[in-house]
């Protein structure tokens, strides 16, 4: 970020002890900038293999969470239908796990990167909403985890009683993990759109008046990060257009306190 004669001092505060080389953004040579993202990038990895070794011990009671919604009638079955399908759900329900189990170390090499050039204002808006923002996506994937088993129960009506039901345990687990992730990530607008607003590049009127098109955006964007059936992209868009008017109601409440602060 360029610095222009006209802004504070204290706006352009940087940290010399974020970097790996002990060195300012402001100060570090491109090669240095890379080195430094090298190793916060190599300290991410390690931290997510270590979560996801972690979370392999405890892969079966993560996948028979995850398989309880299925159900327990007898004519419906999830099935293993490749030889190495069953390693492979504990190894991706491991990742998951463990990227999640490790969200507060990664993100804290994230942070140590990008922090530096950062001006003070910025970080007292963002720090905050990183740290709501994984409360956010827990309460998220918790509403997914909720309506699971009502999604799984409209797919199984389609069956006949002399049908049995048998599905790819790993595709049933994809579908578990899109769904999750979907609604974790959409919990996370109001916080995206608190923080624009805070930082000026949002405002309540502009929100209103772009409301259908993003309504229109919202049902594209529901199509593409759920599977590819209409139950699905309606589930994940009808929360995502509520959200988005309580977005208004948060850029509002935002541009309330960039107001207080500037008297």
């Amino acid at each position: 970020m360029v610095d222009t004669p006209n802004t504070p001092p204290q706006d352009r505060e940087l940290s010399p002890e974020s970097s790996g080389v002990g060195l300012s953004r402001k100060t570090m040579g491109f090669i240095e900038h890379l080195e430094d993202l090298r190793k916060r990038l190599i300290r991410a990895l390690l931290f997510l293999c270590a979560g996801t070794a972690l979370c392999l011990i405890f892969s079966q009671r993560l996948v028979d969470f995850l398989t309880r919604p299925f159900g327990a009638d007898p004519k419906m079955h999830l099935a293993l239908l490749q030889p190495i399908e069953g390693f492979m759900v504990h190894l991706k329900v491991s990742l998951v796990a463990g990227i999640f189990l490790t969200s507060p170390l990664w993100l804290g090499q994230l942070w140590g990167f990008i922090s530096p050039g950062l001006y003070s204002r910025e970080k007292r808006v963002i720090i905050p909403v990183l740290v709501a923002s994984v409360g956010a996506f827990i309460i998220g994937a918790a509403f997914g985890y909720w309506i699971l088993p009502y999604a799984v129960g409209y797919f199984q009506s389609f069956s006949t009683s002399d049908i049995a039901v048998t599905w790819s345990l790993g595709r049933y687990i994809d579908f578990v993990l899109q769904l999750l992730l979907a609604f974790g990530l959409t919990f996370e607008l109001p916080l995206i759109i608190y923080a624009a607003a805070m930082l000026g590049i949002v405002t309540p009127k502009t929100l209103r008046q772009y409301r259908r098109h993003a309504i229109i955006g919202i049902l594209i964007v529901g199509g593409i990060i759920t599977p590819p059936d209409v139950f699905s992209q309606i589930v994940v868009s009808v929360p995502l257009i509520v959200l988005y008017e309580i977005s208004i109601i948060m850029s509002a409440i935002a541009l309330k306190r960039r107001d207080r602060r500037k008297k």
